[in-house]
């Protein structure tokens, strides 16, 4: 069911996180703005049942998915991922919701793990794989719509294909729709060396699929200077910046969107207070700005062949080669300065979740930050669907510490037991509140 009639106004909605900020707390500060819907993130199912019975039946719900990386060669075929689909299709049964919106990303890809989403493979291949994928996953959704999202872009090179031809090859002759990030979008154009500023942005998404596309987002961003460069970061728990504001209003007047269903600011991990605030500009711009839309997306037409093998290998090949330069191999901002930052600190800092372990490594006199971050990616290791990035870093730190007390005699074994005691409090922690069987 959709969120509008064809020829009704967008709805502005509010997409969050359902742990912080807490969805109850949320909702109390926008008692004098309230959202015409509400996106959620993935949770646990139990939890999202909870939600929906809290809230008022009228309100519409809607799902932000995760784990479900369709970009990948691998992904029509992974049993693991036919789970992650039935744990998706449970949550958005929970919901109620109508649809899902999903990145057009990956944070797995051939044997390599990153804690923020890493970008798709820009080449026709690519598109063609996360089309497949996309296609794989459209099937499993028991006639709910997949929304593919504009991905965040690190300040790295993103490859030699426009992202707007790649979403054509991607969602051309599909029932897929298109979830347009704006922040994202700048993001993209900064990692491609073009100026980021309202102009530009409007005359790149001149030559986007605009007809798919069936919600906005808008989120958090903050600015470093890296490089002798200033980059936007794709960072939620930071106010919406006046440029993105600017630039909603601008898409919403200018360009044709004939199937916008819902536009929605992005408030995860920030403080209730501040997201009701930037919300009430927020949802001005939407109900003075947005046209009618709601119509249908344009007619699917027959599924164009599988790609030869040949070209699937290329794109295995291409994965390979671009999570190893965003690991270091290729000097950019990214690579050189935030992967290390994002491999030692996002999904729980080592520090805090190793402190004994650590401390008795720099005991030995080990530099424990650039030896794990060196280790963490430096060969392929067994992605596992549905893992989150602190599990993850939990098992990279477990063969981590395997292999410095193979490789250092000075290092004892009985550092393995440590390792395992604090691991295994942090997992019982980690599946008491977010385990979703």
């Amino acid at each position: 069911m959709p969120l509008i009639a064809p020829g009704d106004r967008p709805l502005a909605g509010l997409s969050t996180d359902l742990y912080f900020p807490p969805v109850a707390e949320l909702i109390a500060h926008l008692e004098e703005s309230p959202p015409d819907y509400l996106e959620i993130f993935r949770g646990r199912t139990i939890d999202l049942k909870e939600l929906r019975a809290q809230l008022p039946p009228a309100l519409p719900l809607t799902y932000h998915g995760d784990c479900l990386w369709y970009t990948q060669p691998g992904y029509s075929t992974d049993p693991e991922f036919r789970e992650e689909e039935r744990r998706a299709c449970r949550h958005m049964e929970a919901l109620r919701a109508p649809w899902m919106i999903h990145e057009c990303a990956q944070k797995s890809m051939e044997g390599f793990d990153f804690g923020l989403y890493a970008p798709p493979l820009l080449t026709p291949e690519g598109a063609q794989v996360a089309r497949e994928g996309a296609l794989t996953l459209l099937q499993a959704m028991e006639g709910r719509l997949l929304l593919v999202e504009t991905p965040p872009f690190p300040p790295h090179p993103p490859g030699g294909m426009d992202l707007g031809d790649f979403f054509r090859i991607l969602t051309q002759g599909t029932p897929l729709a298109i979830g347009l990030d704006l922040g994202h979008c700048l993001t993209y154009l900064s990692a491609s060396d073009r100026p980021v500023d309202i102009p530009s942005v409007l005359d790149w998404l001149g030559g986007f699929p605009l007809e798919r596309v069936v919600e906005i987002h808008a989120g958090g961003m903050h600015f470093l200077s890296l490089d002798g460069r200033t980059w936007p970061v794709d960072d939620h728990s930071f106010p919406l910046p006046i440029v993105l504001f600017d630039l909603l209003e601008a898409v919403l007047t200018r360009l044709h969107l004939p199937s916008l269903q819902g536009i929605a600011l992005e408030v995860d991990n920030k403080e209730s207070r501040h997201a009701a605030q930037e919300f009430a500009r927020f949802r001005d711009i939407v109900r003075h700005h947005a046209k009618p839309g709601g119509f249908s997306l344009p007619p699917a037409t027959p599924f164009r062949s599988p790609l030869p093998s040949a070209d699937r290998d290329r794109v295995r090949e291409g994965y390979r080669h671009l999570a190893r330069d965003l690991s270091g191999n290729h000097h950019s901002p990214y690579s050189q300065h935030l992967y290390r930052q994002e491999i030692w600190e996002f999904g729980g800092n080592m520090d805090e979740l190793f402190p004994e372990t650590l401390a008795r490594l720099r005991e030995a006199g080990v530099d424990v930050r650039a030896s794990f971050v060196d280790y963490f990616n430096r060969e392929p290791h067994e992605n596992r669907p549905g893992e989150d990035f602190l599990e993850i870093k939990i098992r990279r730190a477990g063969d981590w510490i395997d292999h410095l007390t193979e490789t250092h005699p000075e290092i004892p074994l009985s550092l393995r037991e440590t390792r395992h005691r604090e691991a295994q409090s942090l997992l019982h922690a980690q599946n008491l509140y977010n385990g979703d069987p």
